[in-house]
């Protein structure tokens, strides 16, 4: 049986799910697949700045707020969000083009508006930690469709628009939840500081290369198969992720749970617990997608997106793959064992970069799904095996 709190993040997330696809449909009619395209790049850009903000504003946020002052942990976390920031948008702009740069600090906007949720997250305040989840993705909708129809600014800068007022937004709405009483004040602690960015800088390593895992395909496809092609991927992907929606709303009160609890075998037990959940509701859930016609999917988003469900389906493996070792991988990170997860997003990261060159120009987007599903399979088996042998360990010790 599922716990209540974490019905509601399910409901929660489900809200945030179709928010997040509407606004995917929205930019496809919009702007079609070379639109999609060019949304997808950018996007993956600012979420890799946004990885680098979270070595002090990210999970390791919520891991130390059990154990830290609320304005010590701030006074680090902001600094080093803005720092992080201006140096990933200079990076990205010398490899891209300045063209892009003011697209950049939508990942500053983004890493404060999070640090409230993972805040409350940290504070297994679940409500708040959930208000703060949802109201992104409809804030941004709310904000393009007003700006887009009601002030008349139809070109594709209206998407990045819309993100900074909706994370801008966020933003304030958070400080006031968090700082309304007792008053804030700033209280810079070295000692804390090394804590928070030692754990967060290992944290978020593991976060990178997963996350290079997930989207170096994006890269692979814009140089090797053009804008469109992955403006019609970028959509298979946001569709077949959408089922992780069960899986990241188990791990994060998951993860809430094993960073506040200290015995090791009821660790286990409730991994054991969260991750065949994550299975079986995830295995349904693909199960509606396979049932889904394609003509719906050409409906939905244009004759541009023809094939999208065949490459979803080529996709499955790897996504049930991760929908369960999301939830072992929470648990490691949960105890502190960072290292397992930076070689499970190791052996993923080396598995994709070998077989999109041996894969994608010769099978095109099918190589590409092809080989998600290596990847994504072959980390998640690294990360069972750990987990079966903290299991034993824990067992004898007991």
């Amino acid at each position: 049986m599922l716990s209540r709190e974490t019905i509601f993040t399910i409901i929660t997330r489900f809200v945030v799910l179709i928010s997040s696809f509407t606004l995917v449909v929205i930019s496809s009619r919009f702007w079609g697949d070379e639109g999609r395209g060019l949304i997808a790049i950018i996007i993956t850009d600012v979420s890799l700045i946004v990885i680098l903000n979270n070595i002090t504003a990210g999970g390791t946020l919520a891991f130390h707020t059990p154990k830290f002052d609320r304005n010590k942990i701030f006074s680090i976390a902001f600094p080093g969000a803005l720092i992080t920031t201006f140096i990933g948008a200079i990076i990205f702009s010398l490899i891209q083009g300045f063209e892009y740069f003011q697209y950049f600090f939508i990942a500053l906007f983004i890493s404060f508006a999070t640090t409230t949720s993972l805040y409350w997250l940290g504070k297994k305040n679940i409500k708040l930690y959930n208000i703060f989840t949802l109201l992104p993705p409809l804030f941004i909708i709310i904000y393009l469709l007003l700006l887009y129809y009601l002030f008349g600014i139809t070109n594709i800068e209206v998407f990045f628009y819309a993100y900074y007022l909706s994370y801008g937004t966020i933003w304030i709405f958070g400080l006031f939840s968090l700082f309304k009483k007792p008053r804030f004040h700033w209280d810079f602690d070295i000692n804390v500081a090394k804590k928070i960015t030692t754990y967060g800088f290992k944290s978020e390593l593991s976060y990178f290369i997963q996350f290079l895992n997930y989207r170096l395909s994006y890269y692979f496809i814009l140089v090797w198969l053009g804008l469109s092609l992955l403006g019609i991927f970028s959509i298979a992907i946001a569709i077949t992720e959408a089922v992780w929606v069960v899986s990241k709303s188990i791990s994060a009160i998951h993860y809430s749970n094993v960073i506040n609890t200290g015995n090791p075998l009821q660790r286990i037990k409730m991994t054991e617990k969260a991750a065949l959940n994550s299975f079986v509701i995830s295995v349904l859930a693909l199960i509606v997608l396979f049932f889904i016609p394609e003509t719906l999917f050409t409906f939905v988003f244009g004759e541009d997106f023809v094939g999208v469900k065949a490459l979803t389906i080529y996709l499955f493996p790897g996504i049930i793959a991760v929908a369960v070792s999301n939830i072992y991988g929470h648990y490691f990170s949960g105890i502190g064992k960072m290292r397992i997860l930076i070689i499970k997003s190791s052996i993923g990261l080396v598995a994709t970069a070998i077989f999109l060159f041996l894969l994608l120009r010769k099978y095109g987007l099918i190589g590409a799904c092809i080989t998600l599903d290596i990847a994504y399979i072959a980390s998640s088996v690294y990360l069972y095996i750990m987990f079966l042998k903290e299991k034993r360990e824990i067992s004898q010790a007991d």
